[in-house]
């Protein structure tokens, strides 16, 4: 975790994304509190209220404003008639976390002394009905952000299963997971999703829509990742590790879910970073077209459906625009650090610049005069001794090593044929790419490689090309 922190230091954009991210879950988190007013909480007299917090040179306070036209409902401010913003107010009751009873909230105003009468503090302005548009935003986000990481989750395990089972026991069950998957691809998701919705019986409460909405997500989200997931165990089951544990007769699940898909951790959590705005596009909608959550509930993509309904309303009252860029800016940060995790878990994620000194001796850039050495076997026309191949590369700020190759040595006379035999990534191509110099800059090569008596390591680029033909 500390190397990742690490990373995002190098990644403004992911870095700007992740304190989003972790900020919005914040407010989520703590909606009660955070918000001054509940969602369903009207004020008769702020019928499309535009926000009236003010900074004043007595302390933050809200402005109070009056109808000018109540057919357009527009307002004007009135000027030297504040009402103090105090912190840690006392307001409505609720239970904080679900468990602790409270009725303290961040922010709002408190009554007049005089009248007893409570004039609102509207951050962002009201909706229709007088409604505090940021409370709703608060609390509204608890579904709209819950959503994404739930619908993710069910579509991956969805996704581990079949696709693990897919890519382990192949032949038929993999021909009908496949074909099951195509099935779900075949139909453009959003066609999909809304035909399943719309199946269901509309008036269901917001708690039975909401787990409906999550299952529906999670059946069309799970093909793309089975089908990743898959190839991956294909290819993973094959290793010796795989075939050693089936030899032990240990039971094929365990296999699959104990020693392979730990493999593909990173790939996974990728996957859900990147997923998680999709789903939350897609229950947006639903809410929009009148299909997901309804009221008492709140959710961002209700919100546009209740309060965006005609051009005259975005002309007329902007601010209820807020939930869409709010969606806006959540889509961008969640691809943007799903991206920083993608390189971050990507071995050659490292981009080396060429200007920036060489971490380590570059291959083939020794202009030293060639050595010429005493063959140690009389017809070797090359001969490589004790080859090392060290890669370096960046994982954040921090420079690691890879031990490519290791202590290599072998040597062929004229007309002999060698072949080098190796499971996968074990160092064949390194080995053949070493001797004609041909490994990126970030390659350190030790040992000798003896050309007809000549050492290449030791060679320019320029002497290089003559032995290469180029």
């Amino acid at each position: 975790m500390k190397k990742f922190g690490m990373f995002l230091r190098t990644q403004p954009v992911a870095f700007t994304s992740v304190v989003i991210i972790l900020v919005l879950y914040l407010v989520m988190i703590f909606a009660e509190f955070i918000a001054p007013y509940p969602a369903t909480m009207s004020f008769s007299t702020g019928t499309f209220h535009p926000g009236n917090i003010r900074v004043t040179p007595q302390g933050i306070a809200a402005q109070e404003c009056r109808v000018l036209n109540p057919v357009s409902w527009k307002y004007a401010r009135v000027k030297g008639s504040y009402h103090k913003i105090n912190f840690f107010v006392q307001g409505s009751e609720y239970k904080l976390l679900g468990i602790i009873p409270c009725s303290r909230h961040l922010f709002g105003t408190t009554p007049d002394p005089a009248t007893g009468e409570l004039y609102p503090a509207f951050l962002l302005g009201a909706d229709n009905l007088g409604r505090d548009l940021f409370s709703r935003i608060v609390y509204g986000s608890r579904i709209s952000l819950t959503i994404g990481f739930v619908a993710s989750a069910l579509s991956l395990v969805l996704a581990i299963l079949l696709g693990g089972l897919a890519g382990y026991y192949g032949g038929a069950v993999d021909w009908t997971v496949m074909r099951l998957a195509e099935f779900f691809m075949l139909i453009p998701g959003l066609y999909l999703i809304l035909f399943l919705r719309s199946m269901l019986n509309t008036s269901m409460d917001s708690g039975t829509a909401y787990m409906i909405i999550t299952v529906i997500l999670s059946l069309v989200g799970w093909p793309g990742s089975a089908r990743t997931i898959r190839g991956m165990v294909h290819a993973i089951k094959r290793e010796d590790f795989v075939m050693n544990a089936g030899l032990e007769g240990i039971p094929s699940a365990v296999i699959i879910f104990v020693h392979i898909i730990p493999q593909i951790a990173s790939l996974l959590i990728v996957s859900i970073a990147l997923s998680v705005p999709g789903f939350i596009m897609s229950e947006t909608t639903l809410s929009y077209l009148g299909l997901g959550i309804s009221d008492p509930a709140v959710s961002w993509g209700s919100l546009i459906n209740r309060d965006i309904t005609t051009l005259s309303n975005l002309r007329n009252y902007p601010w209820l625009l807020t939930p869409v860029w709010l969606l806006l800016i959540v889509t961008l940060a969640f691809n943007f650090f799903g991206d920083a995790l993608r390189d971050y878990f990507d071995p050659y994620h490292a981009v080396f610049n060429t200007w920036k000194k060489p971490f380590a001796k570059t291959a083939g850039v020794n202009k030293k005069a060639p050595e010429k050495k005493e063959e140690d076997r009389s017809d070797a026309f090359l001969s490589v001794e004790n080859l090392r191949v060290v890669f370096t590369a960046l994982r954040g700020t921090e420079r690691i090593r890879i031990h490519a190759v290791r202590g290599v040595s072998f040597s062929m006379a004229k007309g002999e044929v060698l072949g080098i035999v190796g499971e996968s990534g074990s160092g064949k191509s390194v080995t053949t790419t070493a001797i004609p110099g041909l490994l990126p800059q970030n390659a350190q090569v030790d040992g000798r490689i003896l050309f007809g008596g000549t050492d290449l390591a030791s060679l320019g680029q320029k002497e290089l090309r003559q032995y290469r033909g180029r």
